[in-house]
């Protein structure tokens, strides 16, 4: 039964690193600046209301993890998009090429 529910892979450490920091940005954006992303997400336009923010967590995630999957786009809209990528508005660049 364990082969049937282990992962068919193990993830590369660089990209449980990645996860991780990504995690970090994005729950530290949600803490401090709580009300910015309230408004954000009340304006479906967290971009908008986050623009610097969300500009220095995606440069610094960009320097350290270039080439890894975008990890930190999928944090943007699962936790601060809450699931819904149209929530981060119609400024925003898109995941990390």
């Amino acid at each position: 039964m364990a082969a049937l529910t282990a992962p068919s892979y193990a993830p590369r450490p660089q990209d449980v690193s990645a996860q991780r920091f990504a995690r970090v940005k994005i729950a530290e954006i949600q803490l401090y600046q709580a009300a910015a992303v309230k408004n954000g997400r009340a304006s479906r336009d967290l971009y908008g209301s986050l623009r610097t923010e969300i500009d220095t967590a995606r440069a610094a995630f960009r320097e350290k993890f270039n080439g890894t999957a975008d990890y930190l786009h999928e944090e943007l809209v699962r936790v601060l998009a809450n699931g819904d990528a149209a929530l981060l508005g119609p400024g925003y660049p898109g995941a990390l090429a």
